[in-house]
């Protein structure tokens, strides 16, 4: 989900840009330091990531301290072996430890705030001891240095919160990319350092969020860098995403403020819309924080070939709108009401809709059954937003759990997000359900989606799980595991009576 600290771990061992195998030859003082470090790297991963929430709620002070100490050990490992080592790789090493350990520090703040639902406001203990980082910001030889630039992304992360609270930014369809360009000038002077982090700042939300609505970013890009290298490839890319949208109809299905929401509808029938087809709704993933429609597009154009309407929904995330989940639900039911209120000139059987969806897409999926709460004040309420069929892969089932407690971070009531948590919402008259989940499952624990059936069940309805011993939360992409998912999900659609698919 959003644990971002924990996405690396000292067990997998230090290892720097200079690749220690080009400075030293191999079954050297090197080895033998890098297996000293990964041991002690694995005994903070077993100390610190078990205890993590506790250790976030502990003070400034209290928290620094304890890494101080972490990094301390770290520090006098590698003094030991000093002498020994040559001086770039030590010099490496030192320059890894500190933006490792200063890194878990500026993520604090934010953690802390999860975690105990306070706002001291300031930090005036982290603030003071990343500051001497800063320096290397405008270095043009650490660009792209696989050190620096997680500390980099964690350290802006920490200071457009501060930024996002400006009334320029309210309404904005990208509002985090606007903030995060107007912050980049503050901290990188260097014109060539600049360039590079707003080539890749572009380069990355389009392709994790995509290309709408960037258009006046990337013009002004273009003005300002010299580099003809960045200018060619961000052109390539809005090239393909343009290209990528010409084979289907976009329809605008909702309005929010002075932006709309699309719907992508993939159909093979050449406009000629007489006969209903069954359709597949793609609610696409990424913890409600990143993720576009176009993840869906190539499973959009396979489902088509086979005789489906097929439809990918852009709904609002926090990584373009700022908003939590409750936007992302809203959406997801209104683009339902949405098929069913246009089924006449679609083309559509509104009566065989079947909504999918990986992860927090799956979450949508199930929400739209389930969170009746949440709806838009202009949807349409006489149309359902109930599909007829459930298809969820490694899906969220439980919203008031550590792993989700970002979304309940500025909330005044906590409780709200029982409102569109699954396993809160369960109840009779429920679609057929399809479930697949991994049981090494780390974003979302495999018992959540155990309890969600049995409640299922407890109701009357009549669920199925598919279970993978292995694959952890990403099934639905590994090659190892996706034939399995494709052929339960091709197996279950085929005895509903759908037509013919790949599964996918």
């Amino acid at each position: 989900m959003k644990k971002s600290a924990a996405l690396l771990l000292f067990g997998l061992g230090l290892t720097t840009g200079l690749k220690a195998q080009d400075i030293m030859p191999k079954d050297s003082i090197e080895t033998r330091y890098l297996t000293a470090q990964k041991n002690l790297g694995r005994r903070f991963s077993d100390r610190f990531y078990p205890n993590y929430v506790r250790l976030h709620q502990l003070d400034e002070k209290a928290f620094a301290a304890k890494i101080d100490s972490a990094a301390k050990s770290f520090n006098a490992l590698l003094d030991t072996y000093q002498s020994l080592l040559q001086p770039a790789y030590a010099a490496a090493q030192r320059f890894e430890i500190k933006l490792y350990f200063d890194k878990i520090l500026i993520e604090y703040p934010n953690n802390h705030e999860i975690y105990t639902n306070q706002r001291p406001g300031s930090y005036p203990v982290i603030d003071k001891k990343v500051l001497g980082d800063l320096a290397v910001f405008n270095d043009p030889a650490l660009l792209g240095n696989s050190d620096l630039e997680p500390f980099i992304q964690s350290f802006l992360g920490y200071k457009i919160n501060s930024e996002l609270n400006k009334s320029r930014y309210q309404g904005l369809y990208n509002k985090r990319l606007y903030a995060m360009w107007s912050l980049l000038p503050k901290y990188f002077k260097n014109r060539q350092c600049l360039a590079f982090h707003q080539y890749h700042l572009l380069l990355d939300h389009i392709t994790h969020n995509g290309f709408k609505h960037t258009e006046k970013l990337y013009e002004l890009f273009k003005e300002q860098c010299g580099d003809t290298a960045f200018r060619s490839k961000l052109e390539q890319v809005y090239r393909d995403a343009r290209h990528d949208q010409e084979d289907h109809l976009v329809r605008e299905y909702k309005r929010i403020g002075n932006y709309g929401l699309d719907i992508h509808v993939f159909d093979n029938r050449g406009g000629t819309t007489t006969n209903q087809k069954p359709v597949i709704v793609f609610f696409h993933g990424g913890s409600w924080s990143e993720g576009q429609p176009s993840w869906h597009f190539e499973a959009c154009r396979r489902y088509a070939a086979k005789g489906w309407v097929a439809c990918s929904v852009e709904y609002r995330i926090y990584g373009s709108q700022g908003t939590l989940p409750f936007a992302a639900v809203m959406d997801a039911r209104s683009a339902i009401r949405w098929l069913r209120e246009h089924g006449n000139e679609l083309g559509i059987d509104t009566g065989r809709i079947v909504a999918t969806g990986n992860s927090a897409g799956g979450h949508l999926v199930l929400a739209t059954a389930l969170a009746s709460g949440w709806n838009e004040k202009n949807d349409h309420l006489n149309f359902s937003p109930v599909p007829n069929v459930l298809l969820v892969n490694s899906g969220v089932y439980d919203l008031t759990d550590d792993k989700t407690a970002w979304i309940r971070k500025d909330l005044k009531n906590k409780d709200l997000v029982k409102g569109i948590s699954p396993n809160e919402l369960i109840r009779k008259n429920l679609p057929p359900t399809l479930l697949i989940h991994s049981m090494a499952d780390q974003n979302v624990p495999y018992p959540s989606a155990l309890k969600f059936v049995d409640l299922m069940k407890a109701a009357g309805n009549a669920p199925e799980l598919k279970t993978l011993e292995q694959g952890g939360h990403f099934i639905f992409d590994h090659p190892a595991y996706t034939p399995s998912v494709f052929a339960w999900r091709k197996e279950f659609l085929k005895r509903l009576g759908y037509p013919g698919t790949d599964g996918e």
